[in-house]
């Protein structure tokens, strides 16, 4: 059966401003989860990070350990942990950016950490906010 986890860390060392630690977490991202089957997107904003995981429990459950013990997160939170039909996501990692102009449209001055689930999910889901696919 497969999963959809949605979290939100706060990150640590300026990640989101740091090209050669964002091409560090994607190369990585892209190798394990590729290997485990998990679809991935992440979003960096404001010194928080956003994941939407799909996969298998147990390799989801590996990615969260993992996730807890990188030093680069702190205060790690599951926003929704469910069963789903279908992927969203299939692409071992996709990363999505928000301009300032969108960030204002749609976060509305709120912290990626305030986000309901759903809206959380759409803005990880949406291509039109893709900066990057690093599956071949």
């Amino acid at each position: 059966m497969l999963y959809r986890v949605l979290l939100v860390s706060e990150t640590v060392a300026a990640v989101e401003r740091s090209p050669l630690m964002l091409a560090d977490i994607l190369g990585a991202s892209e190798r394990n989860n590729r290997r485990d089957m998990i679809g991935s997107a992440m979003m960096f904003h404001e010194g928080q990070a956003a994941m939407m995981l799909e996969g298998m429990r147990a390799d989801l459950d590996r990615l969260i350990a993992r996730l807890l013990s990188d030093g680069r997160h702190r205060n790690l939170k599951i926003v929704e942990d469910r069963p789903i039909v279908h992927r969203r996501v299939a692409e071992p990692v996709k990363l999505n950016a928000m301009s300032p102009h969108q960030a204002g449209e749609y976060l509305g001055g709120r912290r990626l950490d305030q986000l309901a689930a759903s809206v959380l999910e759409r803005l990880l889901s949406c291509d039109g906010l893709r900066v990057s696919s690093c599956a071949v």
